[in-house]
């Protein structure tokens, strides 16, 4: 079931999936990149989140969002790893593009790590191409239009 992230709840469950499935490709480029709680309730409170949960009501994915007159943008996205594969990621994607469209905006966009080539395949088979490169910070924007 996908629900809007409940901080008291989820906040851990996400922080850890960002110290796991993030911040190692993120300290490919930026090796003195750190996360903490509160910066992370701060990154999330300028969009809106949504989790991903199993049966027990536990958070097992999640899929941070910045809306603006143009896009929707994924500012982040991971799923737990005893989860991947199993379709989580691609239903939250796709919960994303259907927000789009309600919202009536023509694109979702999103940077991938460069070293991440299993992301960025994923977003491929999902419709998403890369249209542009940052060598600064060796990513991907990519983008699909609604």
């Amino acid at each position: 079931m996908i629900r809007k992230r409940i901080p008291r709840r989820d906040d851990g469950v996400i922080y850890q999936l960002v110290q796991k499935e993030l911040l190692p490709f993120a300290k490919q480029t930026l090796p003195s990149a750190r996360v903490s709680r509160s910066l992370l309730r701060k990154r999330l409170s300028q969009g809106v989140t949504y989790v991903e949960t199993t049966a027990g009501r536990v958070p097992v994915g999640f899929i941070a969002l910045i809306a603006d007159r143009e896009r929707l943008s994924v500012d982040m996205l991971a799923v737990d790893p005893r989860y991947q594969g199993k379709g989580i990621g691609k239903r939250l994607m796709l919960y994303v593009e259907r927000k789009a469209q309600e919202l009536g905006l023509p694109e979702v966009t999103l940077w991938v790590d460069e070293a991440n080539g299993r992301a960025r395949g994923f977003y491929e088979r999902l419709g998403y191409t890369s249209i542009y490169y940052d060598p600064h910070m060796r990513c991907f924007l990519m983008r699909k239009s609604m």
